[in-house]
């Protein structure tokens, strides 16, 4: 007889300690939607097991798509309000509505999707809600406690009831918990997000407000006198909320969105940022032949536009402007001007900067090019060019080309020389070249002059004046040998 428990309990023992072996748990009661627990008041909390629990072939997979297991509970709800629902330390939550095989997840509650521990989401009186209590993996059962309970609305979930607020402040809500007025007054920039809470400000001193957050949130902003909206704050714009607050004036700030993003934010009421506003040159290296385009900049770090403002440019003139719109300017002489840009964004913050724009007329000019009109295979001839000079002094540089069969001009030799600033005078540039046969053979060379300014600070203001183009007459060499000398 004890041999017998003996080997019994031994062999139980082994059968417990081989690896990979478990014993399979009974699915619970609940395992199926038919079977599901029945919650019958509120608020309501209990100890529910997914260990041994299964998944049916028509378990919805709107929430946790890939879950392994399920276990059932429904409520069906007696008054309209809101629900929160929670499983501490325990599996996902799907919520859905409708029949065995048509069940369709209310918006939003899902605590996978979601990301909360605990969903909230409305309810409606004589509708029944159905609890999917979801584990990833089957084999992953374990007891957790599971929590229903009602919650009120937002106190600030209409318009009417909006939350005072001073400033600066900081504002929390949850989204889950607010509703759509029949006559919501949804956002330009988010009209899908319909579930909103309201906040009332009326400073003491015109101020330019910025209202940042925290959250998926859409924000706007009204008069709470004619509801006029001033700005507004989509899902993309980081940035928040941006206006100017009329000392004894009422603005109303709506946090808003939709069912299926709805959550927890953070909003916060602080002075809005000054901007600094400056105009783009271009060329931003000018010289008096240039039309100077200046295009506006707000200089804004919530990244709001100038709608309106003037540039001084430094030289008497001045110009209005509206809104990003480039307005050119051309100076009459070099010098360095102070400009001077003025703007005024939409939400009503002006700014003045100044900025210093040199304009250098940096300008040589080809003359006197000088070539044999006609030459002979073999005969080196001179070609000389003049550069003159009028503003700065200048290292030029001087580049000799040749046309090719293929049409391009390729570089046979190149002078850099100082050349000085004067009124008259001009610095010549000498080259020698020796004629070809090929030269003779095509009847002429084409001879291309190219100045350069050689500097990287500057480019040449009137590039056009800085090339000529000459031919030369090529014949064969002549048949008594020539005077090699150069002529």
């Amino acid at each position: 007889m004890k041999r017998t428990f003996i080997a019994t309990m031994a062999a139980a023992l082994a059968t417990a300690l081989l690896p990979g072996v478990a014993l399979a748990a009974d699915p619970p009661a609940n395992d199926d939607f038919g079977s599901a627990t029945t919650i019958t008041a509120l608020p309501f909390s209990a100890k529910i097991s997914t260990a041994g629990a299964t998944r049916s072939t028509d378990d919805p997979t709107a929430c946790h798509y890939w879950g392994e297991s399920t276990v059932w509970t429904r409520y069906t709800a007696q008054e309209d309000g809101f629900l929160r629902v929670s499983s501490s330390g325990g599996p996902a939550i799907g919520v859905y509505t409708g029949d065995r095989g048509a069940l369709a997840l209310v918006p939003g509650a899902c605590t996978y999707n979601s990301g909360f521990p605990a969903d909230v989401f409305p309810v409606k009186a004589g509708t029944t809600y159905h609890f999917a209590l979801i584990e990833s993996y089957a084999w992953n059962g374990r007891e957790f406690t599971f929590d229903l309970t009602t919650i009120p609305a937002a106190a600030n979930d209409n318009r009417a009831s909006a939350t005072v607020t001073g400033f600066p402040a900081t504002l929390e809500g949850d989204l889950r918990r607010a509703t759509s007025e029949p006559d919501e007054l949804t956002a330009s920039c988010g009209p899908d997000a319909d579930q909103s809470v309201w906040y009332r400000y009326t400073p003491d001193r015109t101020r330019s407000v910025h209202v940042s957050r925290s959250g998926s949130t859409v924000l706007s902003v009204r008069h709470a006198a004619d509801l006029s909206e001033l700005d507004c704050a989509g899902n993309s714009d980081y940035h928040g909320l941006v206006f100017t607050a009329t000392a004894g004036e009422s603005y109303l700030i709506r946090a808003a969105q939709n069912a299926e993003q709805a959550g927890q934010f953070e909003l916060n009421l602080v002075n809005a940022p000054a901007i600094k506003p400056s105009a783009y040159a271009s060329p931003e290296q000018p010289s008096v032949f240039d039309d100077v385009q200046f295009t506006p900049y707000s200089g804004d770090s919530l990244g709001r536009e100038l709608v309106s403002g003037e540039i001084q440019f430094g030289d008497g003139a001045t110009t209005p402007f509206t809104g990003t719109q480039a307005v050119g300017h051309r100076y009459a002489k070099d010098g360095k001007y102070t400009v001077r840009v003025t703007g005024t964004t939409k939400d009503g913050r002006t700014g003045t900067t100044e900025q210093v724009l040199e304009v250098a007329t940096h300008d040589v000019k080809l003359t006197g090019l000088s070539l044999p009109a006609t030459a002979r295979a073999g005969d080196t001839k001179r070609i000389k060019v003049s550069v003159t000079n009028t503003r700065y002094d200048e290292n030029v540089r001087v580049s000799l080309k040749r046309k090719t069969t293929s049409g391009y001009y390729e570089e046979i030799g190149y002078l850099t020389q100082r050349v000085a600033a004067s009124p008259t005078g001009k610095v010549e540039f000498p080259f020698a070249y020796t004629y070809t046969a090929a030269d003779a053979a095509a009847g002429q060379v084409e001879f291309k002059l190219v100045a350069e300014l050689d500097r990287w600070e500057y480019d040449d203001a009137q590039p056009a004046d800085n090339e000529l183009v000459a031919v030369t007459a090529v014949r064969a060499a002549a048949k008594t040998p020539a005077n090699a000398a150069i002529s």
